[in-house]
């Protein structure tokens, strides 16, 4: 097993988070030499499931954080992300999306959720003492 080198991150319910936690992330996976997939995939899979937890999430403390772990370990970044929201799976509990359908004819939703399952090599979501906890891996890219 490799070191593991993690960056950890507490948010404020706030989208405004978004950016503070997109910059870090980037400085510190260049400086960490990743992978640039790596960098642009964490940002947008964070983007949407942070942004989701706030819009959805009913966190209703003003003292209710997000918290977020990457490790770098064994040629792969892993995400885990908590919230005390309430318990939802976005795994199993978003629909699909049609991407068959002409646009127009579409339903709105899904989609964001669609993309972090297919950036990620593993995904997974469990619920733990009233705590909602999402776990991602992304694989090094091939050489």
């Amino acid at each position: 097993m490799t070191e593991q080198k993690k960056l950890g991150f507490i948010l404020k319910n706030e989208l405004s988070e978004i950016p503070r936690i997109a910059e870090a992330i980037t400085q510190h996976g260049r400086i960490d030499n990743w992978p640039s997939i790596w960098i642009s995939n964490a940002n947008l899979i964070l983007d949407e499931l942070i942004t989701n937890i706030i819009s959805y999430g009913k966190l209703t403390d003003p003292n209710d954080t997000i918290h977020i772990d990457l490790i770098n370990e064994d040629n792969q970044l892993v995400i885990i992300m908590e919230d005390r929201g309430v318990e939802f799976n976005p795994f199993e509990e978003v629909i699909e999306p049609d991407l068959d359908s002409d646009i127009g004819d579409r339903l709105i939703g899904g989609l964001g959720v669609y993309f972090v399952k297919i950036l990620t090599s593993e995904y997974s979501y469990e619920r733990i003492d009233n705590t909602n906890r999402i776990h991602l891996i992304l694989d090094s890219p091939e050489e």
